[in-house]
């Protein structure tokens, strides 16, 4: 397929303080669900996509970013319903080498999944910890998530289970997470009255799963940056390379290698020269950062999602050697995101206390209600959330292809990958010497927003070790 035809309507730009109160006694009408990681213009806290702030201080390369606005939902719960203790998580300071930044994950994750409560936090603590992680109360999360949060709908007289986005954000995150973490497909899910399983709920995925390799925004505008990777995921472990074509519930055929290959040239087009760039010594340009930042996760997760489409055999229109460019490409982003993330947090500094008074206004207009002024800390906590987010998210892409052998990795290649590591561990051991207790008062979510960051930092550090947790029960 050509570049033209794959990216029809999807073109891509070329690259070139004071402590608060207690949490539990003060915390007041917070977001305790996703709802808020697709609808606020917040300062990184949640989601993707270039943000350019009218009237304030135009676009700064990404930094700021939202994801498209939600559907119209119920308003937010306050979350000092959901807070399980009210006890913060006391500040550490640790050397930053792999044990200490695995601890600081470790730890980080544990508390603050458990403590926040809601269905984000708690899918990514399964990712990090695996299929037993429990609540406080000893009840697995994904029993309360399967038992809480699904739902379901009639398509053409018949109903499919499906969890909706202002739960999981992401289609078929949940699903792909649990096919990962090897929960049985007999596992229980209710929607209402009904009764589902995991293994219904692939199939509904498989059936209300609507992609035109063609015009991949045919059905939904946001589905290749904010959507797609996870189905990539769940349906390559789900649907055999020998058969990999399906009819959905609406009478399409969905044949999965087309789907790989035009959302891959997309993105290749959209990535196009920034290794090349990055090896010279060149930054990345403000127009890859814009045309990246469209993707969920700076594309890292749309890159795992090759990967998983590649371990699990589709290796249709040459995506073995296809990959083997992107992983170099992703190799030199760890430095060139993370030097981009920097002198994006650099110019935000001036900015001012009006300017992040503004970090509280919805897409859609209003306001979100926060406790106070934020935290004076505030820009040093998102630079640290960022580049754990895009370090993380890459390392794990990398170390789950490590683990499968999908690629030989070159010595100038495991320079770079030290180096990534290393920036990694620098900056899990400084988060987790920060004080949250003034961000979960002032607004939890922002809270949440890292432990799902360090969440995908903790699965990569762990999936080349016995505690791999796709593989290990408890």
């Amino acid at each position: 397929m050509s570049k033209s035809k794959a990216n029809r309507g999807n073109s891509s730009p070329r690259a070139q303080s004071k402590r608060q109160p207690p949490i539990a006694a003060n915390i007041a009408t917070n977001t305790a669900t996703n709802t808020g990681r697709r609808k606020f213009l917040t300062l990184g806290l949640g989601g993707t996509g270039a943000l350019v702030v009218a009237g304030i201080t135009g676009y700064k390369a990404g930094w700021f970013s939202s994801a498209p606005a939600a559907p119209a939902t119920a308003p937010p719960a306050n979350l000092a319903a959901n807070l399980t203790t009210g006890k913060p998580l006391s500040p550490v300071r640790l050397p930053a080498d792999y044990q200490n930044a695995l601890r600081a994950a470790d730890d980080f994750v544990r508390h603050y999944a458990r403590e926040l409560n809601n269905p984000s936090a708690l899918i990514h603590a399964v990712r990090a910890f695996g299929k037993n992680f429990t609540l406080n109360d000893g009840s697995k999360a994904v029993d309360f998530l399967c038992a809480r949060f699904a739902a379901d709908r009639e398509v053409n007289g018949k109903r499919y289970v499906y969890f909706p986005r202002e739960h999981e954000v992401h289609d078929n995150s949940f699903l792909k997470t649990m096919l990962e973490a090897g929960i049985s497909p007999d596992q229980t899910i209710t929607a209402g009255t009904n009764k589902y399983t995991l293994r219904d709920l692939g199939e509904s995925a498989k059936a209300l799963f609507r992609c035109d390799p063609q015009n991949l925004a045919r059905y939904d505008a946001a589905l290749v940056h904010q959507h797609l990777p996870w189905g990539l995921i769940a349906f390559s472990i789900l649907v055999p390379p020998s058969r990999p074509a399906w009819t959905n519930a609406y009478g399409e055929t969905i044949n999965l290698p087309e789907t790989i290959n035009s959302s891959l040239t997309v993105f290749e087009s959209t990535c196009e020269g920034v290794g090349e760039a990055l090896a010279r010594g060149e930054d990345e340009t403000m127009e890859f950062r814009k045309a990246i930042l469209k993707f969920s996760c700076a594309g890292m997760h749309m890159v795992y999602g090759f990967f998983s489409c590649l371990r699990h055999g589709y290796t249709a229109n040459n995506l073995q050697e296809r990959l083997n460019k992107l992983l170099d490409s992703v190799l030199r982003r760890l430095k060139g995101d993370a030097l981009a993330t920097d002198r994006e947090a650099e110019s935000s500094r001036n900015m001012g206390p009006e300017w992040l008074s503004r970090l509280a206004v919805q897409q859609e207009g209003g306001k979100i209600s926060t406790n106070g002024a934020p935290p004076p800390n505030l820009v040093e906590m998102m630079r640290l959330r960022s580049q754990i987010k895009t370090l993380g998210h890459a390392m794990e892409a990398i170390n789950y292809a490590r683990l499968h052998k999908l690629f030989t990795i070159r010595p100038d290649q495991q320079k770079r990958l030290r180096d990534g590591e290393q920036m990694l561990y620098e900056n899990l051991v400084k988060i987790r010497a920060m004080d949250m207790a003034p961000f979960v008062y002032w607004y939890s979510k922002s809270v949440s927003d890292v432990v799902i960051a360090v969440a995908h930092a903790l699965r990569a550090m762990k999936l080349l070790t016995p505690d791999n947790p796709d593989t290990v029960v408890g």
